[in-house]
């Protein structure tokens, strides 16, 4: 391996060297790019929760049946897969 003597591979870059130490100079250059890119460009921040989506549902749904057979009607539909 033809290294900068600054530079002490580590075992997986010294693997990935080994297998890409062949490709041609352009080739070389795009991974370059691309990882430098990769490294550059901040990851974007993690979707803040919403808080209070559900209160939009609040007294939406309207039946005439009451909660007993609501609860009936829904044990009555389950699968024997849900079941399990």
């Amino acid at each position: 391996m033809n290294t900068n003597a600054l530079v002490t591979p580590s075992p997986i870059s010294a693997k990935y060297w080994s297998e890409l130490k062949d490709l041609s100079d352009n080739v070389k250059l795009e991974l370059i790019t691309l990882l430098s890119s990769s490294m550059t460009h901040p990851e974007e921040p993690a979707a803040k929760p919403r808080t209070g989506w559900a209160s939009r549902f609040a007294g939406v749904w309207k039946d005439s049946r009451s909660a007993e057979d609501i609860v009936e009607d829904i044990r009555a539909a389950r699968t024997i897969l849900s079941q399990l």
